[in-house]
């Protein structure tokens, strides 16, 4: 990935102890890496805590490149840049987490792709049990929200490790993955439909008064109960109370931001943005 957008493409590389390298690109031609200092947040160089697994991504849309690091315990750290791509500033991070709790695969090496081609970034998990998890966003591509997940490959051994490109070029992507073993196994991607079935109907959550300052009111189309949940941008949860078409969030108290409001029912579930100024 080009790190420092100069054109070049250059490697972020997570190591043992927890730290995150820097190797930026000098030359193409032979192909020439120098070691910068390692990345830091605060001023601090990063330690996510052993197996440091590093991926760069743009998760909040805003143009500049963000940081995730999988980590030994299996959590997920996000780092947001403060400033521009050619020289990435990071104050803090926060846990990704899913159905308001961190997400937690006990040596976590995550990547991110919109796996299943609705337009948002989804995450996705390879963990040291041989498996690979598939957390869908039902937030939207400039803030992810994840509510639960589901395992979509198993490697057969420790250490799943897995990259994500379109393999054989038919417009869908596939999986390359690896574990202890060593080997590098391919998963094409293949959608099969099933014959005279039942096109759902579409429900969704409409919501009165928004962006909004102290209440507001979130009705639904297609959703008689159930409950509600509503996270902020970091995934965690703030209200999860039963819900029966309409429901008022009195949030006077609650910080200025994005949050999702996510009404589930046993047929499923639908989502909507929230905008407190």
């Amino acid at each position: 990935m080009d790190y420092d957008g100069d054109g070049m493409l250059d490697l972020i590389v997570g190591d043992r102890n927890g730290n995150i390298h820097y190797y930026r690109r000098i030359a193409e031609a032979p192909i020439t890496l120098t070691k910068e200092d390692d990345i830091v947040c605060a001023g601090v160089i990063i330690d996510v805590g052993g197996n440091s697994a590093p991926v760069c991504v743009d998760w909040d849309e805003d143009g500049n490149r963000d940081l995730l690091a999988g980590n030994e315990a299996g959590k997920v750290r996000l780092y947001i840049n403060e400033t521009i791509d050619t020289d990435p500033v990071y104050s803090s991070f926060t846990l990704i987490q899913s159905s308001g709790s961190d997400i937690s695969r006990y040596r976590n090496c995550p990547q991110v792709y919109d796996m299943n081609q609705d337009g948002k970034k989804d995450l996705l998990c390879g963990a040291n049990d041989y498996k690979i998890y598939f957390y869908e966003n039902v937030g939207t591509n400039d803030a992810p929200v994840f509510a639960g997940s589901e395992s979509i490959i198993s490697t057969g051994y420790y250490g799943a490790r897995f990259w994500i490109d379109d393999w054989n070029e038919d417009g869908l992507p596939d999986v390359l993955a690896s574990n202890y073993n060593g080997y590098v196994q391919v998963y094409i991607q293949q959608f099969t439909g099933i014959e005279d079935e039942d096109t759902p109907v579409a429900r969704m959550l409409l919501v009165n008064g928004n962006p909004f300052s102290s209440s507001v009111t979130i009705t639904s189309d297609g959703f008689a109960g159930g409950t509600i949940a509503i996270y902020d941008i970091s995934g965690r949860t703030v209200v999860s109370e039963p819900f029966s078409g309409s429901y008022l969030w009195s949030c006077s108290g609650v910080a200025r931001g994005c949050y999702f409001a996510e009404v589930r029912d046993e047929q499923g579930s639908a989502a909507a943005r929230l905008i407190k100024i």
